[in-house]
């Protein structure tokens, strides 16, 4: 069974929670605005030598347009600096370097003994692997004649 979270976990969860939502939706604001800074721009003409030849269906006049640029670069500011203060509201796990120390020397300690029970075990398989070789190796070069048929009597 898993054990109830206490107050100040469940806080920095729904901290985590608010800044995956905020992310998301962040997204989605910027997903929206090119999509429709895309579908809904008019051509511009860049020189006065080269025209306009061809227009976007449903695209809406420069003054909407503009109105439109300016509410999602607000949207998107706002979500901003949401997420930038639900980022700063992120608990920060406590250094202690000590501890840090301490644990990787203790690992160090442990991949040293396991490294050592490791080269004994494998001077113990080659040693067998060794012992086995002869012994075969003893077993198919003598010659042996076969047991004796029994008799019908």
């Amino acid at each position: 069974m898993s054990q109830p979270l206490d107050t100040s976990e469940q806080s920095h969860m729904d901290r985590l929670t608010q800044t995956q939502d905020a992310i998301d939706a962040l997204v989605q604001i910027m997903y929206s605005s090119l999509s429709y800074l895309t579908r809904k721009a008019q051509f511009k003409q860049l020189n006065p030598d080269v025209p306009i030849t061809q227009t976007i269906p449903d695209a809406e006049p420069a003054d909407v347009f503009l109105d439109n640029q300016k509410e999602l670069v607000g949207d998107f500011l706002r979500k901003a600096k949401q997420l930038e203060y639900l980022i700063s509201a992120l608990p920060t796990p406590p250094v202690d370097l000590d501890d840090d120390e301490q644990d990787l020397e203790d690992l160090e300690r442990e991949m040293s003994e396991v490294n050592a029970e490791y080269l004994d075990a494998l001077a113990v398989a080659e040693d067998l692997h060794q012992q086995l070789s002869v012994s075969l190796h003893a077993a198919l070069s003598t010659k042996s004649t076969p047991p004796p048929a029994p008799s019908a009597t």
